[in-house]
């Protein structure tokens, strides 16, 4: 980094503590897939999904259980999915279960590189 008051470079170091951003955003910045069937933050391989039928879309379920054990919701079925729910709320992790699953984590700064792409020509045939 350059100072132009003293007119001298230096090496800067910083740290992101906290961000609001969407979920692609937060893809790009964490890493972490927000698409999927485990794309839940917080229930992670724990994701209740169902895919559509008749096209491929995921659509996550059995989330009321975030609410309040004798909320009003957990009775309502035709509102949902046709089902009551009435599982617990997930325990929070601890800082030893957190640092057993990043522990492993090869983290590559930087950009990478791009795979070339094929050039398409005339007549379906490629470079």
């Amino acid at each position: 980094m350059f100072d132009g008051y003293q007119n001298e470079t230096f090496k800067l170091r910083t740290m992101l503590f906290f961000t609001i951003n969407d979920f692609p955003t937060y893809e790009n910045l964490s890493g972490y897939s927000v698409k999927g069937h485990h794309a839940c933050l917080i229930c992670e391989e724990n994701t209740s999904y169902v895919q559509l039928k008749h096209g491929r879309k995921i659509v996550y379920t059995r989330h009321r259980h975030f609410l309040k054990p004798y909320h009003p919701c957990h009775r309502l079925k035709n509102a949902f999915n046709g089902s009551q729910e009435h599982e617990n709320v997930l325990i929070s992790l601890t800082g030893q279960l957190v640092l057993e699953q990043v522990e492993d984590i090869n983290t590559i700064f930087g950009k990478t590189q791009k795979k070339e792409k094929k050039v398409k020509l005339a007549y379906g045939r490629k470079k």
